[in-house]
């Protein structure tokens, strides 16, 4: 997991991937108070963005999660969530496998040690090998978020 905000992208470009770099100039230039809910294209399948808004949820009602085909990075531009986050080892538990149509492996809880609080403004980047479990309350209060999430191909 890689995380950031906004202002400091430009610093990082030179370190990732072409494919990354576009997700990343994409969340930079970006005014998002100005798209509609929606999924965007970016370069075709190879990169794309899904913008949505919802409220946060207790951890507990959050299932943990993996992609196999797409690094997720995830921009929170109004709002704030935490994301719990671990790696994939063989003692995680799959639950639901709809990655064939989906791109989704769902996961029973990991017992998460590690997590991170995405305020407006910040993102953080998850790779297939990490379960992650997104859209969760900071401290129990939910929050209305808009959050982008830009799909990589891995």
């Amino acid at each position: 997991m890689l995380q950031g905000n906004k202002k400091d992208i430009e610093k990082l470009l030179p370190y990732v991937s072409e494919r990354l770099q576009k997700a990343l100039a994409y969340v930079a230039a970006t005014d998002f108070s100005k798209v509609e809910n929606g999924e965007y294209e970016i370069d075709g399948r190879n990169v794309f963005a899904r913008v949505n808004t919802y409220d946060t949820e207790p951890k507990a009602e959050r299932r943990p999660e993996k992609h196999n085909d797409y690094i997720d990075v995830q921009f929170v531009a109004r709002g704030e969530e935490t994301i719990w986050y671990t790696p994939l080892t063989a003692d995680c538990v799959e639950t639901e496998n709809k990655a064939e149509k989906e791109d989704v492996i769902f996961y029973a809880d990991p017992q998460e040690k590690n997590c991170t609080v995405l305020n407006s403004g910040d993102f953080a980047i998850f790779f297939p090998w990490e379960l992650h479990r997104p859209n969760c309350s900071v401290e129990k209060i939910a929050s209305n978020v808009q959050k982008i999430v830009v799909k990589v191909k891995a």
